[in-house]
């Protein structure tokens, strides 16, 4: 009996563990999105329709084009995608990811499926391109038509 308790106990100790160690999305803002776009080992991801990526606004109010530096991974095809178009990208499993859309809803989501596959360094830019438009300093490209 004793030693089932042990058996048991040592069970959910290393449940504990790799839960705590699992990776999650971290939620990032534009000063970091600044900081870090460009850089080495990190791949901006703008998840929204490769039109809305060329410069086509999604919506009254919110800017075609993307953030400099970023590629389009649009949500709606992610899922039909495999590794090897995905690592072809530069989205390999061991750099950092920061996903980003109009707002953050929609990255949010890709950037939790891109967890579920075993990237362990995933950032969503909530606000997404609404908030790096509040900037008239920020870029966007192309030029919004």
């Amino acid at each position: 009996m004793r030693s089932m308790k042990c058996i048991a106990m040592c069970a959910f100790a290393v449940l504990c563990a790799s839960v705590a160690f699992a990776a999650s999305v971290g939620i990032v803002d534009q000063a970091y999105v600044k900081e870090h776009v460009g850089k080495p080992g990190f791949v901006l991801v703008d998840v929204r329709s490769p039109e809305v990526f060329n410069g086509e606004s999604p919506k009254k109010g919110i800017k075609g084009g993307h953030i400099p530096g970023a590629i389009d991974v649009f949500d709606k095809e992610f899922d039909s995608m495999t590794q090897a178009q995905l690592d072809s990208m530069g989205l390999t499993k061991d750099v950092t990811v920061i996903t980003y859309c109009n707002s953050g809803k929609r990255s949010g989501a890709m950037a939790e499926k891109m967890v579920e596959m075993g990237y362990q360094s995933v950032k969503n830019y909530k606000g997404g391109i609404i908030d790096w438009q509040k900037d008239p300093s920020n870029k966007i490209e192309p030029m919004a038509k």
